[in-house]
């Protein structure tokens, strides 16, 4: 009898706890914090040849404390695109965000707006980057386009407008901040804090200047790689080198004036650019740094740093120099895979490392697993918490599709946990890579007898992986129209005016 009464009063204690509203229930705190253009090789916890150079102290700490991905991609490597797919966990030709300056469809999915919808009380601060301002969050304070480095202006719901003084990140920090301090706090908290760097022009704050100062840092293996002989359909067609006297934009002539020294040679030109930009995009990244250590310390003060989901992220990676070449737009590694370090110790092993592939549409369902949210049948991501977990799923994915439409040179590809094929509009012609045999991607292996069979197999995956993504090759070529020549040449100056 005392068992019969013990379990009819567990019974009725469950029975009570599922009648609580969401709110009520015992459900994490986020925070996603997200940069543009940082590289996986930007960070010191990801070991990269700059380890010794990056100061990110505050984002070493949370992979230290949590999990650190390897292999995680997004489908389209371009800012806007990039986040229009986090935000509704659909690949590009779904949420119609091809290009820059999109928007993305009215009935497009969007994880905050079910953050919100399910009690969380939602906000989003910083770089947004896409036509619609934030959708279904209950607060923002948001840039158009792509904002400024200094004295940032942020945008309202109400309509108005706030203009502030000062550097952007640290502006940006003290509204997440503010906004934390009077949120209610007997709902959970969703907070989304976006930061601009370290985008080009890779703008740091005064306290930063001397950063490496008089350092040479060292250069990527192939920085002086010949890339119109070694990929002429795709590294050879990219519009931002550091230095190619055919190359459309060269870094050392449009910010020639900025330059400590000059040279007539090629492969020391390519160098003296690689040490203004690497520079600047370090010093950019500590003042990131610094911000992202700033939320944390509050989140240690309020008693929330455990009980809180951290995210770090970018929206897509950058390249540091490799390849002779900036930017970001292809599917090659350094530009295809975003960094990924999020803590969370109820659940997470400190120092975890997970080399899955994941991509940047799995980042809304994840979010919302946690969150004990129902993720719509629309998004096509999944949710990465199994790994998180340190689950092996049997059934993970084994490829990635990913396509570019934006300009020369537009392609389209797989990438599955051994090889990269790459496709373009307007030639039977590929490349091809093999992971296992060549890491950095230097040889293209497209036109090699030798890998003929894999090259075969590796179409048929992608063909299959296209259907179950929902696209087809005359989309393709429909949106990516001319793909032949090369961009016109651009080599305006950086103006040294601000």
């Amino acid at each position: 009898m005392k068992k019969n009464r013990i379990l009819t009063l567990l019974i009725l204690i469950i029975s009570a706890l599922s009648q609580l509203p969401v709110e009520a229930r015992n459900r994490p705190n986020i925070l996603f914090m997200m940069s543009d253009d940082h590289a996986s090789e930007g960070i010191g916890a990801y070991e990269s040849w700059l380890k010794e150079y990056c100061h990110t102290p505050a984002i070493d700490k949370l992979a230290l404390e949590g999990i650190r991905f390897s292999n995680i991609c997004c489908n389209n490597s371009i800012c806007s695109p990039s986040r229009a797919s986090i935000i509704s966990g659909q690949y590009s030709h779904v949420t119609g965000a091809l290009n820059l300056g999109c928007e993305l469809r009215p009935n497009a999915p969007s994880y905050i707006r079910e953050l919100t919808n399910s009690g969380y009380q939602t906000c989003v601060v910083g770089k947004w980057h896409m036509k619609q301002f934030p959708r279904g969050a209950s607060d923002f304070a948001v840039t158009v386009g792509q904002g400024s480095y200094f004295n940032p202006t942020l945008h309202r719901p109400s309509g108005n407008k706030e203009k502030y003084q000062g550097y952007y990140a640290d502006r940006y920090t003290d509204w997440a901040l503010k906004w934390l301090k009077q949120r209610d706090k007997k709902k959970p908290f969703y907070l989304s804090l976006h930061f601009k760097g370290p985008h080009e022009y890779f703008e740091y704050p005064k306290r930063w200047s001397k950063l490496h100062e008089g350092v040479n840092i060292p250069e990527p293996p192939s920085l002086h790689e010949d890339i119109t002989k070694t990929s002429p359909l795709l590294k050879g067609k990219h519009y931002s080198v550091l230095y190619d006297e055919e190359g459309p934009k060269s870094f050392y002539l449009v910010y020639e004036d900025f330059l400590k020294r000059h040279s007539e040679n090629p492969k020391e030109r390519r160098s003296i650019a690689y040490q203004h930009m690497i520079h600047k995009y370090l010093r950019c990244v500590a003042a990131i740094d610094d911000n992202v250590k700033r939320v944390v310390d509050y989140l240690k003060e309020e008693g929330n740093y455990d009980d809180t989901l951290i995210i770090y992220t970018s929206d897509q990676g950058y390249w540091l120099g490799q390849h002779n070449m900036h930017d970001k737009r292809l599917i090659l590694e350094e530009s295809l895979k975003m960094p990924l370090i999020i803590r969370y110790p109820m659940e997470i092993k400190a120092g975890s490392i997970n080399n899955k592939l994941g991509m940047n549409i799995d980042f809304g369902p994840t979010i919302l697993d946690y969150a004990n949210v129902a993720i719509p049948s629309v998004m096509q991501g999944v949710s990465l918490r199994p790994l998180l977990q340190g689950k092996n799923p049997a059934n993970w994915r084994s490829a990635i599709f990913y396509a570019y439409y934006n300009r020369s040179p537009k392609h389209w590809g797989i990438r599955t946990e051994r090889y990269k094929l790459i496709r373009f509009p307007d030639t039977e012609v590929v490349e091809f890579y093999d992971l296992q045999e060549d890491p950095k991607e230097m040889y293209n292996r497209g036109s090699e007898n030798g890998y003929i069979k894999q090259i075969t197999r590796t179409q048929q995956q992608l063909n299959s992986l296209m259907t179950e993504v929902g696209i087809t090759r005359n989309f393709l070529i429909d949106k990516m129209g001319d793909n032949a020549k090369l961009p016109p040449r651009i080599h305006k100056k950086r103006s040294k005016k601000k």
